[in-house]
């Protein structure tokens, strides 16, 4: 970024470079977001996934246990990757 003397600036120029530099951050930190949101290795947990789905982490453990899906212990909480969502997303609870 480059250093500015304020001073000597027009307002109007001032704003149009302030909305440029927020639009590029706000573009920055969607693709951020987009390049997390696909990362199929990311490990989402089960809390996180029934929060997501809006259903309890009991039927997510039941759909995980029924496709055999691999697990990973986060913590107190278990974690898959997010590449199996799909899979255990469209499965009947037991």
């Amino acid at each position: 970024m480059e250093a500015l003397q304020l001073i000597s600036l027009p307002l109007p120029k001032f704003r149009e470079m302030l909305q440029e530099c927020a639009k590029q951050a706000a573009d920055e930190a969607v693709a951020a977001y987009v390049k997390i949101k696909e990362d199929q290795n990311e490990e989402i947990t089960i809390s996180q996934i029934a929060k997501m789905w809006g259903c309890s982490k009991l039927t997510i453990s039941k759909r995980i246990k029924a496709h055999m899906v691999p697990t990973v212990k986060l913590g107190r909480d278990v974690a898959i990757k997010r590449r199996w969502l799909e899979k255990i997303k469209h499965h009947k609870a037991i």
